[in-house]
């Protein structure tokens, strides 16, 4: 298994840091509340898949939520479903986001606070680096490890005077209990699923809703 600091290194290569299913899986995996790292491993898997069935028994057959929604708030574009037919997509903005009421995205305040709390500043990375160097964060670690290790940071950083007077108990709050579990050892690149592999799987569920499991009674 790599190191921290090699899996870490993972994230910062070119196919990754400029792949637009990669990033958006990580804002999006920041409103998730995992148990531990590995149902937040599921979750991501989940989600980086290039097809997905959809529909009661899975009748039908999607492609992946995530960049389909960008390219569709992006690009026109001719498109095919299962049937083959071509149909004509346009950018759709159906539902904007509020100017009057705008909603800050998770990794958004979660850079608020931290740069609140000191820990952009030189010392502060040292500090932040060395707490969060105690635990590697690779299957069954929990939130509750994850809280603890952002509570020593937070006093280290206390500590050397690094916390801004405008720092609030809503800055140490979400850092303590909605910054997500680290993600350096989880794997966000695109997995093709072959139109195969979905029809059988909604024959699986076909067959499994009607209650025949398979085997032959007579």
């Amino acid at each position: 298994m790599p190191t921290q600091d090699q899996a870490f290194a993972h994230w910062a290569n070119d196919e990754l840091f400029y792949d637009h299913l990669a990033r958006l899986l990580y804002i999006e995996a920041q409103h998730w509340r995992p148990m531990d790292l590995n149902e937040l491993r599921t979750y991501v898997n989940n989600e980086r898949r290039s097809h997905y069935l959809e529909g009661y028994n899975g009748e039908y057959i999607l492609p992946n939520s995530a960049t389909s929604t960008r390219e569709t708030l992006l690009y026109a574009d001719i498109i095919t479903y299962e049937e083959g037919d071509p149909i004509w997509s346009e950018p759709s903005y159906d539902d904007p986001e509020s100017l009057t009421f705008p909603q800050y995205p998770t990794p958004w305040r979660t850079c608020e606070a931290l740069q609140t709390v000191g820990a952009f500043t030189r010392k502060g990375l040292d500090l932040v680096s060395s707490a969060w160097a105690e635990v590697d964060f690779s299957g069954k670690e929990t939130s509750g490890q994850s809280s603890e290790l952002a509570y020593k940071m937070l006093k280290s950083l206390e500590g050397e005077n690094l916390i801004s007077e405008n720092a609030t108990n809503d800055h140490v709050g979400h850092l303590r209990h909605r910054w997500q579990l680290p993600m350096y050892r989880l794997d966000f690149k695109r997995q093709e699923v072959s139109l195969e592999e979905l029809k059988e799987q909604r024959e699986v569920n076909f067959w499994a809703e009607v209650g025949y499991d398979g085997q032959d009674y007579y």
